[in-house]
């Protein structure tokens, strides 16, 4: 039972004071700091905490703040208030995790897991252990998953399961190992597990294990804590001249940092190994009254007490059988027996309230669980409504703006188009206006001269007869082509169709072309060499060819030709060929615009192929100027077939 006392104590060191201070922390800070860390168990120290919280608060110094709570869950730590603990540790993680400071959130929950295996609560520890562990590993934070295993080490150890604690040891070794942690003390994995293969008697191993913790210390005074392991070792294995020489050379150098109780355990070893039986049963004696005198204080209340008095009570037993005191061996035997038993039904009763109280943690996890999966379905819920809202008042707004943009894009249309149809409506009275004084002033002024008296002769007046009528015939066309135009644009009734000989009505434009110029030989006419009849407006036709036939003639003093063939859709294709100078590539869709006139000095308001574009396109064919065509201009007129 004497493991179970150098196990406990060994617990009871695992945790220490925080290390470490937060960063460009100020010297108040580190005031409150330095004086929590060395008073825990002050009734004014979670005061000084809260106010250090406060300060650091108003600095905005994050990690000060988690490690003043973590100095105010300590105070509970220290002076068992389980209660309180779990309320600060719980606290302090909801903190720590917010601002990610993963090393004090794991820090108070190591504390509340060493709270339960001080007190013997194994399966609670077991609990938060394993909960420790998957959430150490879940956030990869290193440190911790090396804490999972010493501590996993720890409660199999306290429990006897040597085999179990020392695979612990080993992968936590390891895992220190293959990830560099630089800051984990390394050493003292070493010394736990060299302890555990001492304690079930494996002293070769726990020697080679104590010697690799000497090459890793993390600071030189660790050594003595190797030492003094080794000398307990050597007295187990009762070699007890190099567990002596060890002993005096801890007194001598290391007693600074090793208390005297712990020296004091190898001393009895000691003494027992070499008969010294009377130091032995003195040194005993002053230890057991000690202990009784903290269990009194403590009310029984501490756990670990048990550890260190009942193997006392053995070793006592076996050094009165040794002395030849068989009464006093029995009465320390039956007085162990009794602990014991006492031990047994605690741990029993401890056990079923720790069943008890996980059944009631599973138990209020799982209405906390489903109480947020039900919070959760209603926010979704709500959300889904809410977006569903949303989506209708985007839909609508949509609706709304796509019908503006639309309305928006009719208005500019329709101002553009008015504005365009001001700006026609200008040019058109401007041209019309010289148009129609041009021809009227040679009318008024030619009917004047052919009225005159004397009257003139015949051949003069003939001659005036004749520029009054060509004048009349331009204003005739220009108020033709305008009523066309009108005409067109105004109505939707599509032109009457009827059967239309195709080669009849280009004779008769020919015709008409004839009268139009001083020399007839210059039309020429190449008709299909099939005969054509198509369904179309017969007046639309005519106007076209003339107006084409009139355009080339105006232009050019050499040959125009009127042809046409059918096309394999029953249509016709017209062309109207001259020889003139051609109409230059820049300006042949411009042409057909309406006021366009190449020639600015000519008759015309140069409505022509506007009109007869016009009226193809109401036919449902087109007019187009020829690219093809390099010598003179050929306009390609055509319509489609039934």
């Amino acid at each position: 039972m004497k493991k179970y006392a150098l196990l406990l104590l060994t617990l009871l060191l695992l945790v220490r004071p925080l290390g470490g201070r937060a960063q460009e922390a100020d010297s108040t800070l580190i005031g409150y700091y330095t004086w929590c860390n060395r008073h825990p168990t002050d009734p004014d120290m979670p005061l000084k905490a809260d106010t250090l919280f406060r300060l650091a608060g108003e600095q905005g110094n994050r990690r000060m703040q988690s490690v003043a709570l973590c100095l105010h869950t300590d105070h509970y730590y220290y002076t068992n208030n389980l209660d309180s603990l779990k309320v600060w540790v719980a606290k302090t993680q909801q903190f720590t995790r917010t601002y990610n400071q993963l090393t004090h959130y794991y820090f108070v929950w190591a504390r509340l897991i060493l709270h339960y295996t001080k007190y013997g609560k194994y399966t609670l520890a077991l609990y938060e252990l394993g909960r420790y562990q998957t959430q150490a590993f879940k956030d990869d934070f290193k440190p911790a998953i090396a804490e999972a295993y010493k501590q996993m080490g720890h409660i199999y150890r306290t429990q006897a399961s040597y085999d179990l604690a020392v695979e612990n040891y080993r992968k936590g070794i390891e895992f220190i190992e293959e990830n560099h942690l630089k800051d984990v003390d390394l050493s003292y994995y070493y010394l736990q597990m060299g302890e555990t293969y001492a304690f079930c008697g494996r002293y070769t191993q726990a020697l080679e294990a104590l010697d690799k913790g000497e090459t890793c210390l993390l600071q030189p005074y660790h050594i003595w804590r190797i030492k003094l392991a080794q000398a307990n070792v050597y007295a187990q294995h009762k070699e007890f001249s190099k567990a002596r020489r060890l002993l005096d050379e801890i007194r001598e150098k290391g007693s600074r940092y090793i208390t005297e109780e712990k020296i004091g355990e190898i001393e009895l070893l000691l003494f027992v190994g070499t008969g010294a039986y009377q130091q032995a049963l003195a040194l005993v004696n002053r230890r057991l009254e000690s202990y009784r005198g903290e269990q009194q204080e403590n009310d029984h209340k501490d756990n670990r007490l048990h550890y260190y008095y009942t193997p006392l009570l053995i070793t006592r037993s076996s050094i009165y059988q040794r002395m030849g005191n068989y009464r006093a061996a029995c009465d320390d035997l039956s007085q162990y027996a009794e602990l014991w038993r006492q031990k047994i039904e605690g741990e029993n009763r401890e056990m079923l309230n720790e069943f008890a109280t996980l059944l009631d943690v599973e138990r209020l996890d799982r209405e906390t669980a489903e109480a947020r999966q039900e919070a959760q379905a209603e926010r979704l819920r709500r959300n889904n409504v809410l977006i569903t809202a949303l989506a209708a008042i985007l839909a609508l707004a949509g609706a709304f703006i796509a019908l503006q943009l639309r309305t928006n894009r009719h208005l500019a249309r329709a101002k553009r188009a008015a504005e365009e149809a001001d700006r026609m409506k200008g040019i058109f009275i401007r041209h019309i206006t010289h148009e129609i004084n041009t021809p009227l002033n040679a009318i008024v002024g030619f009917a004047e001269l052919a009225a005159a008296t004397p009257p003139p002769g015949e051949e003069e007046r003939g001659a005036y007869l004749d520029i009054i009528r060509e004048n009349s015939g331009f204003l005739q066309k220009l108020v033709d082509d305008v009523l066309y135009i009108s005409d067109i644009e105004s109505t939707l009734t599509p032109p009457a169709r009827s059967e239309v000989d195709i080669d009849a009505c280009c004779r008769d434009c020919l015709e008409t072309a004839a009268l139009q110029t001083q020399d007839p030989a210059r039309l020429r006419y190449e008709p299909g060499t099939v005969p054509c009849r198509v369904s179309t407006s017969r007046q639309y036709v005519t106007k076209v060819l003339n107006e084409l036939l009139r355009n080339a003639l105006h232009h050019t003093s050499g040959p125009v030709t009127l042809s046409y063939a059918s096309d394999a859709g029953g249509g016709v294709r017209f062309t109207v060929t001259d020889a003139g100078s051609g109409i230059p590539a820049a300006e042949t869709e411009r042409i057909f615009e309406r006021f366009v006139k190449l020639d600015p000095f000519s008759q015309g308001m140069g409505l022509g192929l506007n009109v007869c574009r016009l009226i193809a396109r109401t036919l449902g064919g087109d007019v187009v100027l020829d690219p093809a065509s390099t010598a003179g201009a050929r306009f390609v007129f055509t319509i489609p077939g039934a």
